[in-house]
């Protein structure tokens, strides 16, 4: 949708489908007068009534599937989450509605957070002792031999964003040296962003021949669907933790599984897995594998300002669009995100 044809009237109906904020939605019909706010979080045909009337929408996860469709007057829809493939199988993808993300706003701290908690669980030998359950004696060593510590270890970075960028920060405050590629990067930079060596995409399997954990927190578009493939695998060093917090499909889990059986990665920790999005169960090595940790996509949990973060921003971009201002965050659909 052209922006310059936005036109605000006096009265902007807003449709809430993000049951996560909270029940109170004061703080909606505080920011201007002009709004009518309809709580739709419910299934059915409550939510049903609610599209036909909608000018905007703040919507949280799962994104239904049909949205545009029940929606004529539908204007902009912000996304409460940092991932808009969330909303690729809506049929908002393929509207002229305009989208809005919560990427880089989000439960940045919260996601790094679980990343080096995987990296120290691997690292520090967290797995020896809860792997297979057994109960194992103090006087044995098995751990020993694996055992590295983080600092002056390299932490590589697949997608430097809001996320990627925290998980930077705090790894750097473990002493560990960062390096990083981003899709906007073409050509190597160093000392930027907080990271020691910023690569640009086509250099990943420079990034992960030289990284002892790798943290994959892109965007998931059709550039990344599978970057991190055989290929990668085979340039990673044999004790190197792999950790996804981004989309399950970045990851080949082919590929990933067998790494792990023939022990050319130490481990892996996953928040999500290869069809997530479509309701799949995850493959069963995932779960039976000890050398493998897979968490029901929580690694943003736990924020107690999370809510509040996801609240200012929609504050913003609401006032933006009142005044027909630039928005954050708007989505290109030809870039993925």
């Amino acid at each position: 949708m052209n922006r310059d044809q936005i036109v605000v009237g006096d009265q902007l109906v807003v449709g809430v489908i993000a049951p996560w904020l909270g029940r109170d939605l004061g703080w909606l019909t505080s920011i201007d007068a002009r709004l009518h706010v309809i709580d739709g979080r419910e299934d059915g045909s409550a939510r049903d009534s609610l599209l036909g009337d909608a000018d905007v929408l703040l919507v949280g996860y799962p994104v239904p599937r049909v949205l545009a469709a029940k929606a004529p007057r539908l204007r902009w829809v912000h996304h409460t989450q940092a991932g808009a493939s969330n909303l690729h199988a809506s049929d908002l993808w393929s509207s002229d509605v305009l989208l809005t993300s919560s990427r880089g706003h989000v439960a940045t701290v919260a996601i790094a957070e679980y990343v080096l908690a995987g990296a120290f669980h691997f690292a520090r030998g967290m797995y020896e002792a809860t792997a297979g359950g057994e109960a194992r004696g103090f006087g044995e060593n098995r751990a020993a031999d694996h055992l590295r510590v983080l600092h002056g270890a390299t932490m590589g970075v697949i997608g430097l964003g809001g996320i990627g960028r925290e998980v930077g920060r705090l790894a750097r405050a473990v002493g560990m040296r960062v390096v990083a590629i981003r899709r906007s990067a073409v050509a190597t930079q160093r000392n930027v962003d907080g990271v020691t060596l910023l690569l640009p995409p086509d250099r990943l399997l420079e990034l992960v021949a030289q990284s002892d954990v790798i943290a994959v927190c892109a965007q998931l578009t059709e550039e990344t669907r599978g970057m991190v493939d055989h290929s990668v695998f085979d340039v990673m060093q044999r004790h190197a933790i792999l950790i996804n917090v981004a989309r399950g499909e970045i990851v080949d889990e082919e590929a990933m599984v067998l790494a792990i059986r023939e022990g050319r990665l130490r481990g892996a920790v996953l928040d999500v897995y290869d069809g997530e999005l479509d309701g799949c169960p995850p493959r069963p090595e995932l779960s039976e594998l000890p050398q493998i940790v897979l968490t029901p996509h929580i690694s943003g949990r736990g924020d107690p300002g999370g809510a509040e973060s996801a609240r200012a921003l929609f504050t913003e971009n609401m006032r933006r669009f009142l005044a027909g201002r630039t928005m954050i965050n708007v989505i290109d659909r030809r870039r993925g995100y």
